[in-house]
């Protein structure tokens, strides 16, 4: 459980040295991520960064990474099915006091893909100007970590994509 932990705090590190925001017209149109087992929207004017995601994190066994001008979004998920029922439980207790001290305080509760997840937020920029989100849930098996970044506070693209995310 602890490498687990360990892992998912490497990746959220990973996940938000990335940074940028978002024009007002990012959704004019949408791009649909269909692979590693999942699908998602993401804004018209963004691109595929990696197909691969964050693989090269030691345990993420899939991912991928989507950004824009100034916004990044991405995910990985690492195999869970060795946790017990109590373990599962705990987990995004776990996370989120993980997060919570790497200045990821402002929580929100949401749902992504029918489960309930945990949406935290840096409540400032940090000192490159961008603020980070990361959101977790457990699914199949499978703790999923999304990340978002951007040099704007608010969290409507992150949730409007992972309102899109599913599992395939």
């Amino acid at each position: 459980m602890k490498r687990l932990i360990y892992v998912l705090a490497i990746l959220s590190l990973v996940v938000m040295a990335s940074g940028c925001t978002t024009s007002t017209d990012e959704w004019s149109t949408n791009n649909t991520y269909t692979g590693n087992g999942v699908t998602f929207d993401y804004p018209g004017t963004w691109n595929i960064s990696s197909d691969s995601g964050m693989d090269d994190i030691s345990g993420a066994t899939a991912g991928a990474a989507v950004e824009g001008s100034d916004a990044w979004f991405g995910f990985a998920t690492i195999d869970v099915s060795s946790l017990s029922t109590e373990q599962r439980d705990s987990l995004k207790t776990t996370l989120t006091q993980t997060y919570n001290n790497m200045n990821l305080t402002t929580e929100k509760a949401i749902t992504v893909d029918g489960v309930s997840a945990t949406l935290l937020s840096s409540p400032e920029q940090s000192s490159s100007g961008i603020y980070s989100n990361v959101a977790f849930w457990v699914k199949d098996d499978k703790v999923y970590i999304a990340a978002y970044t951007s040099t704007n506070e608010g969290t409507e693209t992150f949730e409007r994509i992972l309102g899109s995310f599913k599992t395939t």
